[in-house]
């Protein structure tokens, strides 16, 4: 498996351009150096939660503090970047990729308000309303991600470094 550097579509080996973007591959099977499926690992832990819940092995306190302690960690997080992206003026340069950024926190936070929602009145499709946000927050973070990815390669072309 090579791995487009610019993009991270997983491409066969024998491939001298990416099958994803055009551009071209590394020569030497990149699979062990770079994390190519999406990010969803974040996601995954939330999908894993709704399952407990629906199958009845965590009950509404169990939920609520999962909640809480996932809310905190990403208040953290979020507090962490928005401080680097004020002190370094990255949004100056990086404008789409902090909106993407910031987007796909937002959606974050909506989805585990939604989710919160269930703990008041036992709905279950605010469990899964709450997924739904939280997978577009996760799509947003790796659209930030790609953009990321395609700026230093850029810088890479232009400056020849990075």
């Amino acid at each position: 498996m090579i791995i487009c550097m610019q993009c991270g579509f997983q491409n066969e080996k024998g491939l001298k351009l990416c099958a994803g973007c055009g551009a071209t591959l590394p020569r030497m099977d990149t699979t062990s150096m770079v994390a190519v499926d999406k990010v969803a690992g974040r996601f995954q832990q939330f999908k894993d939660a709704v399952e407990r819940v629906k199958a009845g092995q965590w009950a509404s306190d169990d939920f609520l503090e999962f909640l809480q302690n996932i809310y905190t960690l990403l208040a953290e997080k979020r507090m962490s970047a928005e401080q680097l992206i004020q002190e370094s003026g990255y949004e100056e340069y990086a404008e789409d990729e902090v909106h993407q950024g910031r987007d796909g926190m937002d959606h974050y936070e909506l989805g585990m308000q939604e989710m919160s929602l269930f703990l008041e009145d036992g709905e279950l499709a605010h469990l899964d309303q709450g997924l739904d946000l939280i997978w577009q927050g996760n799509e947003r973070l790796n659209d930030a991600m790609r953009i990321n990815r395609a700026e230093r390669k850029k810088l890479e072309d232009e400056w020849g470094w990075m």
